[in-house]
């Protein structure tokens, strides 16, 4: 005799949304990482970033674009590369919880205690992600 075993709706909504999220991330990731390492074009010249992998990030981006880098923003204004695109679909894998965060909140119905974990939880997925934009220097990388 097999048991049913009842999983709340508003479960189904996070890890469906996880699942989807995920999947779409490890595709962007691989897809695009696949194309930069056949030798489409990407904003890092890949032998250059080997030649200098051992070198801190400072040095590195000095000695392969002769650039400084100051946060994330380097490699969105660069969609056009492989390498960037690629790094596009770990940003959506880090983005899968909050979204999940977001579909549960929205099969949450009328339970108050849900909706406030939820949104608690959003407005701190949120933060951490705005940290170093309002909060440069402090914490993190």
């Amino acid at each position: 005799m097999e048991k049913q075993v009842y999983i709340d709706p508003l479960n189904i909504s996070f890890a469906r949304a996880m699942e989807i999220t995920t999947y779409i991330g490890l595709a962007v990731m691989v897809i695009f990482g696949l194309l930069y390492l056949v030798g489409l074009s990407g904003f890092v010249d890949m032998k250059q970033a080997i030649a200098n992998w051992n070198l801190p990030v400072s040095e590195f981006w000095k000695e392969v674009k002769g650039i400084e880098i100051h946060g994330y923003a380097w490699f969105l204004s660069n969609l056009k590369g492989m390498d960037c695109l690629s790094m596009l679909g770990i940003c959506i894998l880090a983005l899968a919880p909050l979204l999940a965060l977001v579909a549960a909140l929205a099969r949450a119905g009328g339970q108050k205690a849900y909706i406030i974990f939820f949104l608690i939880m959003i407005a701190e997925f949120v933060f951490a992600i705005m940290k170093p934009i309002i909060l440069p220097g402090v914490g993190g990388h």
